[in-house]
C-alpha cells in the first residue's frame, strides 16, 4: 500500500527537518530532498506533426502494455491491440497526413512482430528496444529530487514540475497544472490530456509514462506520472519534454544522489 500525506501549512523552505512520531513514540526524521540542477528551455513549436505523434503514441501505448504487465499480457490481447494500431497506421497513410519518408509505419509493424511473434528487437529504434530489454530489471537508483520548476504555459496549460521519486522498478514525476491536466471531448464523456511528458536520459534511453492519479483543487490539479522502465542507474541527466498540440518546452534535469533519510 502506498500512502501520501499532505501537510498544512506547507513547511518553510529553510526548515532543516520534519519529524514523524507514531503512537508508541517511535520517531522518523525526514531531511530535505536533494535539489538538482534544472534548466528550463524556451517555448518552441511542437517538433513532430500530429500524424507522427499519433503513430509514436500508438507504439508507446503497446510498449506500455508490455512493460506494465512485465511480459505476462495475454498474446491474444497483444494481437488485438497490434491489429488496431496497424489498421490506424494504414488509415493515416491513406489520408496523406504523414510524411511519405517517415519510418514510423515500418517501425510499428516491426514492433508488433516483436511483441506477438517474439522476434528479435534489434531492428527497432534503440529507444524502443531499450525499454523492452529493461522490462524486468529492478536495479534503478533511489532518488528523491525537489525540482520546483515552473514552465511557460503550453497551449494554455501552466505546468510546474514538483519532484521526482525513483524506485528500483519505476519512477514517478509529481507535478501540478493550471487550470487542469484533463480536457473533455465534445461528447463530454471522453477526456484527454492536452499536454504529455516525454523522457530521455543522457545515455539515449527513453521511457513511457502512465497516469498515476490526481487530486483536483479549485484552481489547479496535482498529479503524478509513472514512468517505465526503471531509471537507468548509470544515467546522470534527464531531458523532459512537455508537449502540447502546438507548443513544447524541454527541461534538462541533473540526477543527484538523494538526501539521506
Amino acid at each position: 500500500m502506498s500512502v501520501r500525506l499532505e501537510l498544512d501549512p506547507v513547511p518553510e523552505r529553510g526548515v532543516g527537518w520534519l519529524e514523524l512520531r507514531s503512537q508508541d513514540g517511535a520517531a522518523t526524521r525526514l531531511l530535505p530532498s536533494a535539489r538538482p540542477a534544472v534548466r528550463v528551455g524556451q517555448l518552441t513549436p511542437t517538433a513532430v506533426s500530429p500524424a507522427e505523434r499519433e503513430l509514436s503514441d500508438q507504439a508507446l501505448w503497446l510498449i506500455e502494455l508490455q512493460l506494465t504487465n512485465a511480459g505476462q499480457v495475454a498474446e491474444d490481447i497483444l494481437r488485438q491491440r497490434c491489429s488496431a494500431a496497424l489498421a490506424r497506421t494504414a488509415e493515416i497513410q491513406r489520408s496523406a497526413k504523414l510524411d511519405p519518408a517517415s519510418q514510423l509505419p515500418d517501425q510499428l509493424t516491426q514492433l508488433c512482430a516483436v511483441l506477438t511473434e517474439h522476434r528479435p528487437a534489434d531492428r527497432l529504434p534503440a529507444g524502443w528496444s531499450g525499454m523492452l530489454d529493461a522490462a524486468r530489471r529492478a536495479d534503478g537508483p533511489r532518488h528523491h529530487l525537489d525540482i520546483g520548476a515552473a514552465l511557460p504555459p503550453i497551449d494554455g496549460v501552466a505546468v510546474q514540475l514538483d519532484s521526482l521519486i525513483s524506485w528500483p522498478d519505476s519512477w514517478r514525476l509529481y507535478l501540478h497544472a493550471m487550470p487542469g491536466w484533463w480536457s473533455y471531448c465534445e461528447d463530454s464523456h471522453r477526456k484527454r490530456s492536452p499536454v504529455s511528458v516525454h523522457a530521455e536520459d543522457d545515455l539515449g534511453g527513453t521511457y513511457v509514462s502512465t497516469f498515476g492519479g490526481s487530486t483536483r483543487h479549485r484552481d489547479h490539479e496535482e498529479l503524478a506520472l509513472r514512468f517505465l522502465p526503471r531509471l537507468n542507474p548509470l544515467a546522470r541527466a534527464l531531458k523532459l519534454t512537455c508537449r502540447g498540440a502546438t507548443q513544447e518546452v524541454a527541461v534538462d534535469l541533473g540526477l543527484l544522489p538523494a538526501a539521506a533519510s
